[in-house]
């Protein structure tokens, strides 16, 4: 059997692109005598849909361009689409709506075959065809299939849309082919997963489909973040060309680089906007931002601007003016002492006198977004957002200032992540000055501020937030892992009073293991203090 795999990036809800794509995928197999393509889940429609599979206009459109991909395509299909079911398909009654279910169907010679919906399987059952005379087993992206099923299986197809965050996404890259390798050769199998890539809203498809033969040995590894047709024959076994995996493994910076990338293209392209406009300071969030907007868009399509205060150095100015030669970004200069004056004689009497205190420092970030959004409406740019993880966590930063902007290309990174980013980029090549990697992270509102005076230092900080984040540990548990007990109580009573703030920051691309943007929604709302610090006593 010759099974070819599309790795694919499709826009969600454009049907017609997303056909004519698949459709070029399917052209481009059968020119290699693919007996069958198989495509990633959801390629037809993108994901994730969330309201609009509620809408009976846009299923009945999903359904008629399934039809056409079936009319058109040269070679039979595997495709992965939404269609509207319901629990029991024997039950008659009426008044029993139907939910949208992503389904598997055979797309070939004008027909389309439902042949699965995995929601509504039975967990010993397994989709198995038969295609060129060997055994095909499909499994749909969380759909498991027991041992058994998969006895005498020539070929394992995973159907997937592994994001960022999750275990199972990107595995050769990760170098990390425990799993693919013991399934393939436990089934004496091939085992081939066609995964999507590219990104939509905080989402970002990890790419990277792999080809593993019987022997547990990778023979394909696709790219991270872009499209790509391929086509292994089962016949030809062990006799075809394998990739090691020290040419696949990729550096973990390298990979959350690309997909904080990818993030920020695709919601920029897939969008319609094309330009966007950075705030920068000189520091290490701005200056990773702007790398990253001009490595996605090209540095003809990101504009900085710089508005230093009473507060800033000199050496901030010069570090941001660097950067921009180094991106080949434009910049523009506007200050704001001047401004921030005129603000504080206006607003002087109604806040009692004077404007002093965390007011004063939060006027001139409001200041400047004020700069930022204006020069977005006259010129039609973008506004990235600069902050990120640990600063989300904690409610470091300014309503209406530095929460500003549309998207957060690095807000599900935590600092540390950050300079981890930095330092990495700036050994590919020219981009991000050491001077902002190695100087200490500052807002600089007030005389000799830092980050460090208001918050405890990042390493300490990001490892806490990571454990009680990502690893759902409570009070009790990170005392008993190791963090600091006076560090712990500070800490999560912050995360727990800045709910409020994060529920207004912009979106950011989910590329950990849990976004605050994306999951980890606590509500606002809410008195419950957790007092678990003595659960692990006497252990």
């Amino acid at each position: 059997m010759k099974l070819a795999i599309a790795q694919l990036n499709p826009r969600v809800g454009d049907l017609d692109g997303n056909t004519a794509r698949a459709l070029s995928a399917a052209e481009e197999a059968a020119s290699q005598d693919a007996d069958i393509i198989a495509f990633p889940a959801h390629v037809l429609t993108g994901a994730p849909l969330g309201g609009l599979a509620a809408s009976a206009a846009f299923m009945a459109d999903v359904q008629a361009h399934l039809e056409f991909f079936a009319q058109e395509t040269p070679i039979p299909a595997l495709v992965s689409c939404m269609v509207i079911a319901t629990p029991d398909d024997d039950d008659d009654d009426d008044d029993d709506a139907g939910v949208s279910l992503p389904a598997l169907f055979m797309a070939n010679g004008g027909e389309v075959e439902l042949v699965m919906i995995p929601e509504l399987q039975e967990d010993d059952e397994c989709l198995v065809m038969e295609i060129a005379g060997e055994r095909l087993a499909v499994l749909h992206e969380e759909h498991f299939a027991p041992e058994a099923e998969l006895a005498g299986i020539n070929v394992l197809l995973e159907m997937s849309a592994d994001a960022y965050g999750e275990p199972t996404a990107c595995p050769a890259a990760w170098g990390q082919l425990e799993r693919t390798s013991s399934v393939a050769a436990t089934c004496h199998s091939f085992l081939a997963d066609v995964n999507l890539c590219g990104a939509a809203d905080t989402m970002v498809f990890a790419g990277g489909s792999t080809v593993t033969g019987p022997d547990g040995a990778l023979m394909y590894a696709a790219p991270l973040d872009s499209e790509e047709v391929f086509v292994f024959d089962t016949y030809l076994g062990s006799g075809q060309s394998r990739p090691s995996i020290d040419s696949v493994k990729m550096n973990p910076n390298e990979i959350l680089w690309r997909g904080i990338v990818t993030a920020t293209r695709d919601y920029m392209l897939k969008n319609g906007f094309s330009d966007v406009v950075v705030g920068l300071s000189g520091g290490i969030d701005s200056a990773v931002v702007a790398c990253v907007a001009a490595d996605a868009l090209g540095g003809e399509h990101v504009h900085g601007v710089l508005m230093p205060g009473e507060f800033s150095s000199e050496g901030s100015v010069a570090d941001a003016k660097a950067l921009a030669e180094n991106l080949g970004i434009d910049t523009v200069m506007v200050a704001i002492p001047e401004v921030v004056e005129s603000f504080h004689d206006a607003l002087a009497e109604a806040c009692g006198g004077s404007v002093s205190g965390i007011a004063a420092e939060n006027l001139q970030a409001r200041i400047r977004a004020t700069y930022l959004m204006t020069i977005s409406n006259s010129r039609g740019w973008i506004v990235l957002n600069t902050g990120n993880k640990s600063e989300a966590a904690m409610g470091f930063s300014t309503l209406g200032g530095d929460t500003c902007g549309v998207f957060a290309p690095i807000g599900d990174l935590y600092k540390s992540d950050v300079y981890d980013l930095a330092r990495w980029r700036a050994e590919q090549g020219a981009s991000i000055p050491a001077e902002s990697i190695e100087k200490p992270p500052s807002a600089e509102l007030h005389p000799d501020q830092l980050d460090q005076d208001r918050l405890p230092p990042y390493d300490a900080l990001d490892d806490l937030l990571f454990d009680h984040v990502e690893g759902n540990m409570d009070a009790g548990e990170l005392v008993h892992e190791g963090h600091d007990r006076a560090m712990v109580a500070q800490v999560l009573k912050t995360v727990r009073r800045n709910e409020f703030k994060r529920r207004l920051e912009p979106m950011a691309p989910k590329v950990t293991g849990k976004s605050f943007t994306a999951e980890r929604a606590w509500p606002v709302t809410n008195a419950w203090v957790d007092d678990s610090f003595d659960a692990f006593v006497g252990e």
